[in-house]
């Protein structure tokens, strides 16, 4: 009896280690977003410029597929490409948003994009923001 509580304790002990190990185990109940960073300046472009794109690159951390459902833009001249297919746990993805210049007046802008998914947090934010700059 006392060999076979030892064997249970040691493999409690084995699992509970292994399960501490950040790299290998989610901390979330189902799939989520870890982004590389969720906004993007442009600094100054030229206002002539037709569009420029920037790519959000994220960790589907959790322990499911992540799947984006939809991505909401606040314009217009805000366009989002992303791979419709799941992404596994650990394994990595891409948002590509791509900003059309010359639609829109010169000046700043600061444009919110909405993903849409199945993660933990439902929905997430990312940003991007620059100055279209009239050429003299």
């Amino acid at each position: 009896m006392k060999k076979a509580f030892f064997i249970v304790t040691f493999l409690f002990a084995v699992c509970g280690a292994w399960a501490q190990d950040g790299d290998s185990v989610s901390k979330y109940g189902g799939p989520h977003f870890k982004f590389a960073r969720t906004e993007h300046d442009f600094g100054e472009i030229p206002h002539k410029t037709k569009k420029v794109e920037c790519r959000f690159e994220f960790t589907n951390d959790g322990e499911v597929p992540l799947v984006i459902t939809r991505a909401l833009t606040s314009c217009s001249c805000v366009k989002v490409d992303y791979d419709k297919k799941p992404v596994m746990p650990w394994q990595k993805g891409v948002i590509i948003v791509s900003y059309e210049v010359s639609k829109k007046e010169s000046g700043v802008f600061y444009k919110v994009i909405e993903i849409y998914s199945n993660s933990v947090d439902k929905r997430n934010n990312l940003v991007i923001r620059g100055n279209a700059i009239e050429d003299k």
